[in-house]
């Protein structure tokens, strides 16, 4: 039987994807390609907005088109919220939801006689269902999925109905399988999950600073990234400890939303645009050189001109390496849904453009900083010649080189920037 994924939306999709591929090859299938004829198809959908909610019922249809008859399974955040919409999608066979990925074989089995929905209520879950991965292929990072779900409740976010409270990972569990990717030949991980700042809160004795302290001792490992922050787990304890592990990467993604207090107040967000700078100060003091990245929404509902320059000047205030920025998009069954007044759309677009005007200004002011500098590059892929990776504190690389240095740690000097990217020399 040939079996193949596709994923949408975050990280922890990815890690989701890569664990439940490690499932049906233990059961025998075949792995193919997405694009390829295959039995049967698993999409792993997202629901964080609207448009990920669309792209994953386009690649429900495209897979149910590619191969008429396979037996197609809809997993994720969306087939959680909505299944039953889901299962009325023509050619879905499964709809599973966030606690029985680990059956995946077994429900691939009853699909094949008829459809099946397996989504269960998440709002009272206190256990992390056990996935793993061994390696991940045609990859040089590998996630490592530390914990699940989220308490948060951003007004704007629809995710913590779709995964559950938190929940941690056992210690052990996650020691094990970074050492099981280490020697697949991963150099470098990337801890991710839905909330990783509150990894530890359910278990004795153990929090995010614990575990990576623990990971920094793994032989062989070289790089240890961290995957999206919450500001407040960045204390002066925390940075402390972290600034002695060697094998951190200094690159912080610290989620903002928004540079203004009347929206941060609006989206439930628990901290003011002072605290906010005063921990990034913070971060830079112990980490000079480190990439900051962010995440802002522009068009929140109420948001006026007033708050979104705040949030403009406030961003340029704090010197980010760059921004993802996001329009607003209304979730149903979110508190956001009911913040009035809805701001229109030629807005939102209007201050996207200025956001991310910004956002490439400031990625080249920091590119250009570390024109002539030198640094370890793990480099990621070759196309025709030129070999691409990432600097410690992310910066994109790129060097024309005769060797392909996939998988490869190596010195380099960077010698020309171009915004996205710098151009670099191999030092020998």
């Amino acid at each position: 039987m040939k079996a193949a994924f596709i994923t949408l939306g975050c990280k922890t999709n990815s890690y989701d994807t890569q664990a439940m591929m490690k499932i049906l090859k233990e059961a025998g299938y075949d792995i193919i390609n997405y694009h390829d004829k295959a039995d049967v198809y698993i999409i792993n959908t997202c629901a964080v907005t609207n448009i990920s909610e669309a792209k994953s019922r386009q690649a429900i249809h495209k897979a149910v088109k590619n191969s008429p008859g396979a037996v197609v399974i809809a997993a994720g955040c969306y087939s959680q919220l909505s299944p039953d919409d889901v299962i009325n999608i023509p050619g879905v066979d499964a709809v599973v939801g966030i606690k029985d990925r680990h059956r995946l074989a077994e429900i691939i089995k009853d699909a094949q006689k008829q459809k099946t929905i397996q989504v269960y209520p998440i709002s009272d879950e206190r256990i992390f269902e056990h996935l793993s991965v061994d390696s991940f292929e045609d990859k040089t990072r590998a996630f490592i999925k530390i914990q699940e779900g989220c308490d948060n409740y951003c007004s704007y976010c629809i995710i913590p109905y779709a995964r559950g409270p938190a929940r941690s990972r056992n210690l052990e569990d996650i020691i094990k399988e970074v050492k099981n990717v280490v020697s697949s030949g991963h150099k470098e991980i990337i801890l991710t999950g839905i909330h990783i700042a509150s990894y530890g809160k359910d278990l004795k004795n153990n929090s995010l600073i614990d575990l990576i302290e623990k990971l920094n001792d793994i032989e062989n490992l070289k790089r240890i990234r961290l995957g999206s922050l919450e500001p407040k787990i960045l204390d002066e304890n925390f940075l402390a400890r972290l600034s002695k592990l060697y094998k951190v990467c200094p690159s912080f993604h610290i989620s903002l939303q928004s540079g203004c207090d009347n929206t941060l107040k609006r989206m439930n967000r628990k901290y003011t645009s002072q605290e906010y700078y005063d921990i990034v100060c913070n971060v830079r003091k112990y980490f000079p050189n480190c990439g900051i990245t962010t995440d802002v929404i522009v068009g929140f509902p109420a948001e006026t001109e007033e708050d979104f320059e705040k949030s403009y000047e406030f961003c340029k205030k704090v010197g980010f390496m760059k921004i993802h920025v996001f329009p607003f998009s209304l979730k149903k069954g979110t508190a956001a849904e009911h913040i009035e007044p809805k701001v229109e759309k030629s807005v939102i677009k209007n201050r996207c453009d200025k956001m991310l005007s910004l956002s490439a200004a400031m990625q080249d002011e920091f590119n250009s900083s570390f024109i002539g500098k030198t640094f370890e590059v793990l480099f990621e892929q070759n196309n025709d010649d030129i070999n691409e990776g990432y600097t410690d504190n992310y910066i994109f690389v790129k060097t024309r080189y005769n060797q392909v240095l996939t998988g490869q740690i190596r010195k380099v000097k960077l010698v020309t920037n171009h915004t996205e990217f710098a151009e670099a020399e191999i030092s020998e």
